[in-house]
């Protein structure tokens, strides 16, 4: 097969091979005396089913033989040619016998997203197996593929899979854990920063999970960060509430009594009962639709048809000090206008921009439509201390920046007190905990995720003087500043007790400092 064809069919089935030295370092605590079979429901080249057995060789000088299984849509049976064929099943896995049980099961599994998933096998898949109904229509196909093996177990069994950091932080991956919970004596997970599957995904770093004893009340759930398997790992016990919350954090602090106290004590209320949070404007080509003002000026462009836009968080602080005055535009054509600006369409059209899968929802590809203008901009990715920035002006953004439109009702004043408190450390803390986490520890903050931070509102006038303080801080991009500002005037404003503040500051280091680490 040709190699450019054969990457495309490994990316587009989430097929990535297992490197040698971690398929040993999962298979590992795993490997016993008492075990006879091991199965690897995707097991591609066979590099989990090799360390299994190699594993056992060294550990137990025996002449009892470990059987080895496997089932895969499409192996590499090159390495496997020692085992028997009946043992290595070219076929999907959710068509194999649920009848079939195994003591280990280890298994590297497709990171297919749910958005590439043929919904038609899902349903198929769905209708197999009752024990799949759970799972939310945004689960990724890891997620089948982990029930699924935990059916194939026998009684005291364990599992070990590489898994996506999904598993911590996604919103569907919440229903995995708390599903997992009293299915299996023990629990154990290392989330790993370094990218082992580099070649083939730069950005997808793995979480190791270890399920051991099948079919026994949980007794404890440990949990660790690391950038790689060869550095100093040290694990700490989770508790239920921590494993069962929205996301893993793992930062030895109680954030839900902190939360707790700064609802009903402060009167915190979550971000969703005051604002409604909405992704940016989405062009599809925003290098096509998105430029400097002169330069679209020049194709003949008038000043009413180019929309100011904000196209990344970096651009916040300018729009704070400067307004739209360096912000790029956003290119208005309507249907009328086909003909004054076909020449810019037809350039359009040979680029193949009119193809992409957001023109064509278009009516006419190339005719955007804005939307009402949002209130305010919060960032989709920011590294640290995270900000809402009010719109004064008539702009937009694009889907780099949520737009914000407040509740009817809410005056001027309550809308900088919610600011403010966002940017105190009981926000931040907030904001932390309901982030998602990527590369170089960013922060990635999802809409529903914004809706439940927690922030302050009030009447109070005092805020306004405050609130410019803040403001212009933000605007010399000096962060650290604008929330002490915030923490300060929140704290004496509310006269929040010391235990609660140091709680909250020391809770907020630790989880920060975690992120940096990962």
């Amino acid at each position: 097969m040709d190699s450019k064809l054969e990457d495309h069919l490994k990316r587009r089935n989430g097929i990535y091979y297992t490197p040698e030295k971690l398929a040993k370092y999962l298979a590992e605590p795993l490997i016993s005396s008492t075990i006879k079979s091991v199965f690897d429901p995707a097991y591609g080249e066979g590099a989990l089913l090799l360390a299994a057995e190699s594993i056992f060789k060294e550990k137990f000088e025996t002449k009892v033989t470990l059987e080895l299984f496997g089932s895969d849509i499409h192996p590499v049976n090159g390495l496997l040619s020692h085992l028997p064929e009946a043992n290595l099943k070219q076929q999907d896995f959710f068509n194999l016998e649920n009848d079939l049980k195994f003591d280990v099961i280890l298994s590297n599994p497709p990171y297919v997203r749910h958005q590439s998933q043929s919904r038609e096998l899902i349903k198929e898949y769905r209708e197999r197996l009752h024990d799949l109904q759970f799972l939310s229509n945004s689960s990724d196909l890891w997620t089948y593929f982990l029930v699924k093996s935990v059916s194939h177990l026998k009684s005291g069994g364990s599992m070990g899979l590489i898994i996506p950091w999904a598993f911590l932080q996604a919103d569907y991956a919440r229903d995995i854990r708390t599903w997992l919970i009293d299915k299996f004596e023990n629990i154990k997970v290392l989330a790993l920063n370094h990218p082992y599957f580099e070649e083939e995904s730069a950005q997808e770093r793995v979480v190791i999970l270890w399920l051991s004893n099948k079919d026994y009340t949980t007794e404890r759930i440990e949990f660790a960060f690391a950038r790689d398997i060869e550095s100093n790992i040290s694990y700490r016990e989770l508790q239920r509430t921590e494993w069962n919350s929205n996301k893993v954090v793992g930062v030895n602090n109680d954030l839900d009594s902190i939360f707790s106290r700064i609802s009903n004590e402060l009167r915190f209320s979550k971000f969703e009962s005051l604002a409604d949070t909405r992704i940016g404007v989405v062009t599809g080509a925003n290098s096509f639709f998105i430029r400097k003002e002169e330069e679209l000026t020049q194709l003949g462009f008038d000043p009413n048809q180019l929309l100011p836009i904000v196209t990344s968080a970096k651009e916040l602080p300018d729009l704070i000090t400067n307004g739209d005055l360096n912000l790029k535009r956003l290119v208005l054509i309507s249907e009328v206008d086909r003909n004054q600006f076909s020449e810019f369409i037809d350039k359009g059209e040979e680029l193949g921009f009119d193809q992409r899968s957001h023109s064509k929802m278009r009516k006419s590809w190339f005719s955007i439509d804005p939307r009402r203008t949002p209130d305010a901009f919060f960032p989709y990715r920011v590294g640290q201390i995270p900000y809402l920035v009010l719109n004064t002006h008539q702009i937009q953004s694009t889907n780099s920046v949520h737009r914000i439109y407040f509740k009817e009702g809410l005056g001027e004043s309550a809308i900088k007190w919610i600011v403010v408190s966002m940017l105190s450390i009981y926000g931040q803390l907030s904001m932390e905990a309901n982030a998602k986490t990527y590369g170089r520890g960013m922060l990635k903050m999802e809409p529903g995720a914004l809706g439940k931070v927690l922030v302050f509102k009030d009447d109070d006038d005092r805020i306004n003087d405050v609130y410019e303080l803040v403001i212009n801080a933000l605007g010399r991009e000096e962060k650290d500043n604008a929330l002490e500002i915030a923490t300060n005037f929140i704290d004496d404003f509310l006269q929040i007790p010391e235990d609660l503040r140091l709680m909250t500051s020391q809770a907020l280091d630790n989880i920060k400092m975690t992120r940096k680490r990962q």
